[in-house]
């Protein structure tokens, strides 16, 4: 079996030349005398590119979810926006820890909601994923032919706070299954591959999981037995976060970033090729059925549908989380959308062809 391991991730010099003076072109106003040596109008030396915005951004996992950060910066997609960026790979809720502190103005797969009620400052400016794009797999021996079938069982999450675990609140919601109660659940602090590791030595029944791991599980023998995206239950897996403060000091770096990420997404899409080779070498992955399933699964859910973090989803998800102060939240207080909003009024969204 594989594992998936995470990969860490110019000076342009100006030549300028010494133009001759000119003469008054063709069909110039009469009177002008002809420049000469005397009475050369000076013109202005030509001016450098302006310097580069340093940024760092984080994103929380890599993986087919973030396929857009990772191919904006390999693609020089950054650069192209005037930003200098360095990504920074921080674990789940590293990212929004990052994002509250400033140390990483933005994050991709930021974990607004949670955070965000704990105090700190940051909010969703855009939506990565709006939807639960995970499958629910099994262990062949677990005698689970059914959700119903998961009642007295052990499933293993992100930890408490995460995408993941969020996503299991909701899922075991749905099918009137209690939380711990009906239903244990266990964590694992580093992610999908660590929940495989866990199903696959036998230490838990059931997990959530989406490409690329979910075609390594199969490859394990795990049964897939739920596509939790096929029932439509409002849900953000991830957001593009901000830190709020940033937000309003930089509101020109904000707007950047988001057109390098709706470049990324557009480019994404057309060129299938660059986003299984930047996915790969960030997940140091090189079989094709991996990143061949990992591509095709989210390919058509990046962004869709407008590149908004839907308010319904945040309503929804607040619903299920056990933290102080959720169910009295407004969704409404955890998401600006009006960086978006003002990327599609000035038809940057439809030009890009990103939504294509």
């Amino acid at each position: 079996m594989r594992s998936v391991a995470y990969l860490l991730v110019a000076l342009t010099l100006a030549c300028t030349t010494v133009q001759a003076p000119a003469r008054p072109a063709p069909g110039a106003p009469p009177g002008l005398p002809e420049a000469s040596d005397a009475t050369a109008v000076p013109t202005a030396p030509p001016t450098s590119a302006p310097t580069p915005v340093p940024l760092r951004i984080a994103y929380a996992s890599a993986s087919a979810s973030n396929i857009p950060v990772l191919l904006a910066y390999e693609q020089g997609l950054f650069q192209q926006q005037g930003l200098d960026v360095e990504i920074v790979l921080l674990q789940a809720s590293r990212t929004d820890q990052a994002v509250a502190s400033g140390e990483t103005p933005v994050g991709f797969g930021a974990n607004v909601l949670t955070s965000r009620l704990a105090g700190a400052d940051l909010v969703a400016i855009a939506a990565l994923v709006n939807g639960m794009p995970y499958t629910l797999f099994v262990r062949p021996d677990g005698g689970i032919q059914d959700p119903q079938d998961l009642r007295g069982k052990t499933v293993v999450s992100s930890v408490p706070g995460g995408t993941i675990h969020s996503a299991w609140l909701m899922l075991l919601n749905h099918y009137s299954l209690t939380p711990n109660q009906d239903v244990r659940i266990q964590s694992a602090s580093q992610g999908p591959p660590e929940q495989l590791a866990i199903m696959v030595q036998g230490l838990a029944d059931a997990t959530l999981l989406s490409p690329p791991v979910t075609q390594m599980a199969i490859q394990a023998g795990l049964v897939p037995l739920v596509n939790a995206a096929d029932l439509h239950l409002p849900f953000l897996q991830g957001t593009v976060g901000a830190n709020v403060p940033y937000t309003h000091e930089h509101p020109d770096v904000i707007r950047r970033v988001l057109r390098t990420y709706i470049s990324a997404v557009a480019l994404a899409r057309a060129d299938a090729a660059a986003a299984k080779a930047a996915l790969g070498k960030y997940t140091q992955t090189d079989d094709p059925a991996v990143l061949d399933e990992s591509y095709r699964y989210y390919r058509d859910l990046w962004g869709r549908p407008d590149f908004r973090v839907s308010p319904e989803a945040v309503r929804a998800m607040l619903a299920v989380i056990d933290a102080p102060g959720a169910s009295a939240a407004r969704g409404e207080d955890f998401v600006d959308n009006h960086f978006v909003d003002e990327l599609h009024a000035s038809g940057f969204v439809r030009e890009s062809g990103a939504l294509d």
